[in-house]
């Protein structure tokens, strides 16, 4: 009898470890692309719109934006896209042109001895900045121009899981085209009243 009850015992281990092994991790989450289709689109008075992108990612430390699940540069062109129409004036052009759209990582310092031990510090320091130029050039010569700059920082703490931090990313990068958004439209309606239709 003892035996019996031993060797169940031992099968429901087996069973339950095997149950275990069965459970597959969660999935990655997707992140989707960030768009502008939900604001009116600005009518510019000029017959092309161009991007030119003029930011390289370096591709390593401290840079990060190859670790985005939504690049930078990519929200800026899907801003364009959205935002911007052109009503057919062939003797103008409107170039957008991508001066910096970086995500960088700054080390930050931690508690050391027992408070180290006791604390969970932030550990990371994330700065995104997103600089662009939009500027329109006549046949005549004469041109128009306006920037605009947006900079989100934000701090993780030690420990954050990857999925943690491609949400931060997301998120910083999301609030980041929002207020990209609301100072470019401002600069474009204040100093090119002129090229609006």
């Amino acid at each position: 009898m003892a035996s019996l009850r031993r060797l169940l015992t031992i099968l429901s281990l087996l069973m339950t470890t095997a149950l275990l092994g069965c459970v597959a991790p969660p999935p990655n989450p997707v992140y989707p692309e960030i768009t502008f289709q939900h604001l009116n689109p600005l009518y510019l008075n000029v017959g092309e719109i161009k991007i030119v992108d003029e930011f390289t990612p370096p591709l390593k430390h401290p840079h990060v934006e190859h670790e985005l699940p939504v690049s930078i540069d990519q929200s800026v062109r899907n801003w364009v896209r959205d935002r911007l129409r052109t009503t057919g004036n062939s003797g103008a052009v409107a170039t957008i042109t991508i001066k910096d759209a970086s995500a960088v990582e700054q080390g930050l310092e931690k508690d050391s001895g027992l408070k180290g031990l006791i604390t969970k510090n932030q550990s990371e320091l994330y700065v995104f900045h997103l600089l662009v130029e939009l500027k329109i050039t006549e046949i005549s010569g004469s041109s128009a121009f306006v920037t605009a700059e947006a900079t989100r920082t934000k701090s993780v703490p030690e420990g954050i899981t990857l999925n943690q931090r491609e949400k931060t990313y997301f998120t910083q990068v999301e609030s980041l085209m929002r207020a990209f958004d609301q100072e470019m439209e401002k600069s474009i309606r204040t100093f090119m009243g002129a090229y609006l239709r």
